[in-house]
């Protein structure tokens, strides 16, 4: 019978003690859930990037197109061929513009024949004059004689003055026949590759604007210098400057990595569509021959631009640093007229949570460096951030058992 009831004390114990241990663990985790994340503020390195997506291109890229319009008679080069500068690239039709070359020519010997005949005339006039002013002095003439003698060398004057302002012109109007010809035939202006051949034998080349049909009849790049040419958002561009350390990867060249540095930001965009707030950053690549021969116009990059970098400063997590909304009071003290939004931090300190306005630098995808408004060591809130945004300046608050560092710590050894 004892034994029956020892027994019975023994389970009812045993019970007891898991029961209160469940209580422990379950009610331990409930706190746990219940409590604020956090961490410390520490000092480290932060680097400020950007990155952003863009296209390989040609550093030196030309638009070939033509300022005649005609049928194209030949293309004297392939997609893909290397040039030099001078080298043959495309013959225009050119019969059309011989022959009006040669009325060029006709109408200007007609003006120079003209102005020819028309010289002897007024210098016959302005040589007779004299004789005229002469016989009317001496009453052999009348004045009004003499006024017809007047008219008639103002107006060979006039006349021979317009025969040369019309030789000018003729001449002029064969030069650029001349020129026109001369068009006709296209050369490289540089040395480079035809990297994008747009045009076939027997289209109708036109001038224009490059971005009409039959404009660019191809595109020469010099290979010899790379860029990346990305688009930036607004809202980083002005981090960006030229001279900046980038990095940049190819989608079609997998785990290879172009170092190079911006030598371009654009001051403006281009307000069409999705593009509408982004603006051209151009990246100079560096590297071995061998890779950038790798490289063609048009492929698609992406870009990790350094804009600044510090070392040992106080930093604190991104999540940490909180907006609230400014009082008019300090408006009117910065001369503002209306609140700006301040960056504040919640302090754990005595069971509380303290609200510190900060002053932050510059931040990477987890920190913010602090310039003013905490120390090394203390404990700052990071979670949740909704409950973060509720709690009041002096809240009670309950931490997690161990900080995110902490936490991320275990984690890493785990894997």
């Amino acid at each position: 019978m004892a034994s029956r009831n020892t027994k019975a004390l023994l389970g009812g114990a045993a019970a007891l003690v898991i029961l209160i241990v469940l209580g422990v663990a379950f009610g331990g985790a409930k706190d746990e859930d219940s409590a604020f994340s956090w961490d410390a503020v520490g000092r480290g390195d932060i680097r400020e990037t950007i990155t952003a997506s863009g296209e390989i291109r040609a550093k030196t890229q030309i638009n070939i197109g033509t300022s005649v319009a005609g049928e194209i008679k030949a293309i004297h080069v392939k997609d893909g061929q290397d040039v030099k500068a001078g080298d043959l690239l495309v013959t225009i039709d050119q019969e059309r513009l011989r022959q009006a070359q040669a009325q060029a020519e006709g109408a200007l010997d007609a003006a120079r024949q003209d102005a020819s005949r028309l010289d002897a005339g007024m210098r016959r006039a302005v040589d007779s004059f004299p004789r005229y002013e002469s016989l009317r002095q001496q009453g052999l003439m009348s004045d009004e004689d003499f006024r017809q003698q007047k008219l008639a060398k103002e107006s060979a004057v006039l006349s021979y003055n317009s025969a040369k302002a019309n030789v000018a012109q003729s001449a002029a109007s064969l030069n650029g026949m001349r020129d026109g010809l001369a068009k006709a035939t296209l050369r490289a202006p540089i040395a480079g590759r035809v990297t994008s051949l747009k045009a076939e034998k027997g289209e109708t080349a036109i001038p224009g604007m490059s971005n009409l049909p039959g404009a660019t009849l191809m595109i020469i790049s010099d290979m010899s210098e790379m860029q990346a040419e990305i688009k930036v958002n607004e809202s980083e561009v002005v981090r960006t400057k030229v001279g900046q350390t980038a990095q940049v990867t190819v989608e079609s060249l997998p785990g290879k990595v172009f170092q190079g540095s911006v030598i371009e930001v654009a001051t403006g965009t281009e307000k069409t569509g999705t593009d509408a707030n982004l603006y051209k950053v151009k990246v100079l690549l560096a590297g071995q021959r061998k890779d950038l021969d790798n490289l063609r116009p048009g492929m698609s990059a992406r870009a990790v631009i350094l804009t600044q970098e510090v070392k040992g400063v106080l930093r604190a997590p991104l999540q940490a640093v909180l907006e609230r909304e400014g009082s008019l009071d300090d408006a009117q003290k910065q001369g503002l007229l209306a609140p700006m939004a301040r960056n504040i931090v919640l302090v754990f300190k005595d069971g509380k949570a303290i609200e510190r306005p900060v002053q932050v630098g510059i931040a990477n995808t987890q920190f913010f460096e602090l310039k003013e408004g905490l120390a090394e060591g203390d404990k700052v809130l990071t979670g949740p951030i909704r409950k973060l945004k509720e709690l009041k300046d002096k809240a009670p608050a309950k931490l997690r058992s161990r900080s995110d560092t902490e936490l991320a710590k275990t984690k890493e050894s785990k894997k």
